[in-house]
């Protein structure tokens, strides 16, 4: 939904580039995060499993 009487704008969705490759500090960025988000649960399986 986008209001431009209340001067509100569409944030853009991100895609990451298409050859895998950063090309700044915010592809970088959220390369990072996602390969955080993709290995959550096993870190969290590792650290039930140690403890």
């Amino acid at each position: 939904m986008t209001t431009t009487e209340t001067g509100v704008k569409p944030i853009p969705a991100y895609a990451p580039p298409e050859d895998g490759k950063p090309r700044n500090a915010v592809d970088e960025k959220w390369m990072k995060l996602r390969r955080a988000a993709l290995n959550r649960q096993k870190r969290l399986a590792q650290k039930t499993h140690e403890a």
